[in-house]
């Protein structure tokens, strides 16, 4: 879904790939850092291929939803903050 205005989605909690199209088979085109205080804008998002991320403090993240950055790019929702996401994604 492409929204009129960007919106936020926060920091990334780890190294997060940002790739050319919602799909783990599209190239990565950059690879963002966490640094605690980085927040980052998105102008759309769109299902995708199926993320699962087990690394996180709070537990196994699945999500085939992915956001387009005003960077450029697509990044899965499993690198930022789940409450946010789900804000953002209740918010459409």
């Amino acid at each position: 879904m492409t929204t009129a205005q960007p919106f936020a989605i926060g920091p990334i909690w780890r190294d997060s790939n940002v790739r050319s199209g919602p799909s783990l088979d599209s190239p990565v085109q950059q690879l963002l850092l966490p640094d605690g205080t980085t927040g980052y804008d998105a102008v759309a998002w769109t299902t995708g291929d199926e993320v699962v991320e087990g690394e996180n403090p709070k537990g196994v993240i699945v999500s085939d939803i992915w956001f387009e950055l005003t960077t450029g790019g697509w990044c899965s929702a499993v690198n930022f903050d789940q409450e946010t996401v789900a804000r953002v994604l209740g918010r459409s």
